[in-house]
């Protein structure tokens, strides 16, 4: 178009243009929302059409997805993490009141730009997903760790679902971990529907009970429980950043009341009706048997008490409130000493195992909450930080956050060429790496058995983990004529053709990503959501003899093993 303004084109993926019911709710959806306008949702300018399925022309917006973020440095400041928060819940205020509802609000929905400027995405599509079981089936890969369960039960898509995952976001933005995971998309789903709600403050104790409370409000089972409205949620959203800019009390929770001062009635409430009580009944008069001798009642003794000198009076009354002062002040003291829980100091736990402190904790009665990070300076299980200082006073029962080395994030490739396969794969392991594809070649000069050449190659940093590709000897070719081997050209082009099955393993739909890497670098070969057994061919043009494949399930790696196939032909 002429309008000279960079724009983002989203187009159907080609397996579901010949899905109709898909086709025609999609296009029904996007119709209404070019009327959403406002600085925190990405604007959609038209819509197109795309050889009968509609193309959706909108804002394009530079930055990474709030999901990508959070795994990068979660936990967030609360600060920012409540920023964003108010920002998304503006969103979704403005969209409901024209009647829209997001229905997939989740952090890869979320574009955060490199000033910090939040663009919510793709309102309103999901109905058009809800109309098609092969994109349903794809969606709920991964929509289910944010979908509340009205949506997952009966399909109910209200303003309340909305809220529920912004709960789930702003609590894995609090803490950098999920409310809810298992083993199973079902296992996640179920947990959303019958667990209790975990407390953010239980992973980060830096969380204060108001925005605790936020999370807890937003992310009740029931709608009814939730915040009635999203401007509802915004209101203590905005109270809780205004506390953290002037300083405010933050002891309040929204489970109980709002932030707002309590405000005492104008008038006072009638005094309560007095009862009188009704008179007791008379006692019936019992005639009294007379005795036979009348005992006359002894005159009174007055002036007795005037005979005790004022002095002894007086020294009763002092001994009498010592006594008592004693007695209160050695109950206090009792219940100060032995009621209170034991205080101790907190020893220091850098360097040491994470074994050795756990047990060092136990001791104290002090609980770890352990956070596992890489660090280059210290071995993997040492702990390198605590957020709690050494040498001071600590309460049996506290909680501290201890940060865990997983070793550093960088490793070197040691050389394995002219080692068998079982001396590979120990140095490899032994180096933090794992033994990648491994391909046969004919050799006139290198032993049946043993490695020609590797990729990475040796005396390079990699990321720990990373699959080491081997080519191992098949020994002389038989034949009077070879081929040409493919270690004469190093940087010859191939083109490689990747077949990957997906698992039967009764975990459903997941997202699958290859990746492959050559002399080049690394790059993406397919990166979609495919159900159990399905095939995925790709072919991928690289150079160098050897390719270096990765597979992904939900960022999760998965070992490449039979069920991956790679062959090339030479170019």
């Amino acid at each position: 178009r002429s309008s000279g303004r960079t724009v983002a084109i989203k187009t159907v993926l080609p397996e579901l243009r010949d899905d109709l019911a898909f086709v025609e709710a999609l296009a029904a959806s996007v119709g209404a929302l070019t009327e959403l306008a406002h600085p925190n949702i990405a604007r959609i300018h038209e819509v197109l059409d795309d050889e009968g399925a509609p193309a959706i022309v909108c804002e394009f917006v530079r930055g990474i997805n709030l999901k990508e973020r959070i795994k990068r440095i979660a936990p967030f400041t609360l600060s920012v993490a409540v920023d964003f928060a108010v920002a998304m819940c503006e969103a979704l205020q403005h969209a409901h009141s024209v009647g829209i509802v997001h229905g997939d609000m989740r952090p890869q929905n979320v574009i955060i730009s490199p000033e910090g400027l939040v663009k919510v995405t793709d309102f309103g599509i999901v109905r058009a997903i809800a109309a098609s079981a092969d994109a349903s089936s794809r969606h709920i890969a991964r929509a289910v760790y944010y979908q509340a369960p009205e949506a997952a039960s009966k399909g109910l898509i209200v303003p309340a679902t909305d809220l529920y995952a912004l709960g789930v976001i702003l609590f894995e933005m609090l803490t950098g971990a999920l409310p809810y995971s298992g083993d199973s998309l079902v296992n996640v789903a179920m947990r959303h529907q019958n667990d209790p709600i975990p407390s953010a403050r239980s992973l980060n104790p830096g969380v204060p009970r108001a925005l605790d409370g936020i999370v807890m409000k937003a992310m009740q089972k029931h709608v009814e429980r939730r915040y009635a409205a999203a401007g509802d949620m915004l209101a203590d959203l905005r109270a809780v950043r205004d506390a953290f800019r002037f300083g405010r009390s933050l002891a309040w929770s929204p489970m109980e009341q709002s932030p707002a001062a309590v405000v005492q009635p104008a008038t006072q409430p009638a005094p309560e009706a007095t009862v009188s009580e009704p008179p007791r009944p008379a006692a019936p008069e019992t005639p009294l048997k007379k005795s036979s001798k009348e005992v006359a009642p002894m005159p009174a003794r007055r002036g007795d008490e005037d005979r005790i000198p004022w002095w002894l009076r007086f020294a009763i009354g002092a001994m009498i409130v010592v006594i008592l002062m004693g007695t209160v002040f050695g109950a206090a003291l009792w219940m100060a000493t032995f009621t209170k829980p034991h205080s101790s100091t907190f020893p220091n736990l850098v360097g040491r195992s994470i074994r050795e402190a756990e047990r060092e904790a136990d001791k104290l009665g002090v609980k770890l909450i352990q956070r596992e990070e890489f660090n280059d300076r210290y071995e993997p299980g040492i702990v390198y930080r605590t957020d709690y200082e050494p040498g001071r006073q600590i309460r049996a029962g506290r909680s501290v956050i201890v940060w865990v080395s997983r070793g550093s994030r960088l490793v070197w490739v040691p050389d394995v060429t002219g080692s068998t396969a079982d001396q590979a794969e120990a140095k490899l392991k032994e180096a933090g790496l794992v033994p990648g594809q491994v391909s046969r070649q004919y050799s006139d000069t290198v032993p049946y058995g043993t490695i020609i050449s590797q990729n990475p190659r040796s005396g390079k940093r990699v990321d720990r983990d990373t699959p080491v590709a081997l080519v191992i000897s098949d020994g002389p070719e038989n034949q009077s004529e070879s081929e040409p081997s493919v270690s004469e050209d190093v940087d010859a082009e191939h083109v490689w053709s990747i077949t990957h099955s997906v698992r039967r393993d009764g975990l459903g739909p997941r997202q699958v990503r290859i990746e492959y890497e050559d002399l080049q670098g690394s790059a993406t070969a397919f990166d979609d959501v495919r159900s159990e057994g399905d095939t995925i061919r790709v072919q991928v043009t690289a150079r160098g003899p050897t390719l270096i494949v990765r597979v992904y399930y939900s960022d999760d790696p998965i070992p490449v093993s039979e069920r991956t196939h790679i062959w090339n032909s030479r170019r």
